[in-house]
């Protein structure tokens, strides 16, 4: 006979069973296949990551994000060709693209001005006065985000190259980092005393508490920002409708909010 107490617990081990047959992971079954990739770099990552959590809910699409530095992503559209959509960190990247291949874009998307900051430790302990032309003192340990890896890195070199600062500058520099995330991480760790970084990923990284940021004194801080569609997009269609998406209203509240701001007009 079996008793009550039996039967709960028959009962409760077959619904465990069955809940980790719909729930946990499994070892033979695939992947569920996306229905959009984005290729997203790193300084753009937390705004985007926002606003494809929107997409999904509202769309019910499985969204694949991968993110890293441009020379790493850059490479992986041109070899995998599974990306429908490329979101470096301003359109200096997509500029490179297309000097390679001028077909290669499909569409594109104006998101808005990503602004260059300085960095430093919380409360400025080197006393960094926030001048361009004081940054290749003896005083202060440079951290830059590395030209040929990231957009970071190449849009820093321009800035200082308007400048007239771009070889005192690399010449005083202690650390390059592949992106910017890096360039966060070294500067928390106590590996430098300042530098430059997007605005947009000092808003998104939860180290921010670790660094203060002082506003860069040049007009040539400001890139534009740009999402596009590639050519050969798999998923064309879903890629044009998350277009649209970062056309939004919301999407332009969801950027502003990371310091991407639409300030002026501009035409890709």
């Amino acid at each position: 006979m079996i008793t009550s107490r039996v039967l709960f617990f028959t009962v409760t081990g077959l619904l465990f069973l069955w809940l980790e047959a719909c729930n946990g992971p499994t070892t033979s079954g695939e992947p569920e296949t996306p229905d959009l990739v984005i290729y997203c770099e790193n300084g753009m990552l937390g705004p985007i990551k926002e606003i494809t959590n929107i997409f999904e809910k509202q769309s019910g699409l499985n969204i694949d994000i991968q993110n890293d530095c441009a020379r790493n992503l850059t490479s992986l559209i041109h070899y995998r060709k599974e990306a429908d959509v490329f979101i470096p960190d301003s359109r200096q990247a997509i500029d490179n693209i297309l000097l390679a291949n001028p077909k290669m874009i499909a569409d594109s998307a104006f998101l808005g001005f990503q602004t260059l900051v300085f960095m430093v430790p919380k409360n400025n302990p080197s006393l960094f006065d926030g001048q361009l032309a004081t940054l290749p003192s003896p005083d202060q340990a440079i951290i830059l985000a590395n030209p040929e890896s990231s957009t970071l890195g190449l849009v820093t070199g321009r800035l200082l190259q308007s400048h007239g600062l771009y070889y005192q500058v690399m010449n005083s520099v202690v650390l390059l980092t592949t992106d910017s995330r890096g360039l966060i991480r070294n500067l928390v760790a106590g590996q430098g005393s300042v530098a430059i970084g997007w605005r947009s990923d000092y808003l998104s990284n939860h180290a921010r508490m670790k660094i203060d940021t002082l506003s860069i004194p040049s007009n040539d801080k400001y890139f534009e920002a740009m999402a596009v569609i590639l050519r050969d997009a798999p998923h064309s269609q879903n890629a044009k409708l998350f277009l649209n998406i970062l056309k939004s209203r919301t999407s332009k509240k969801l950027l502003k909010k990371y310091g991407i701001e639409d300030f002026r007009i501009s035409h890709f």
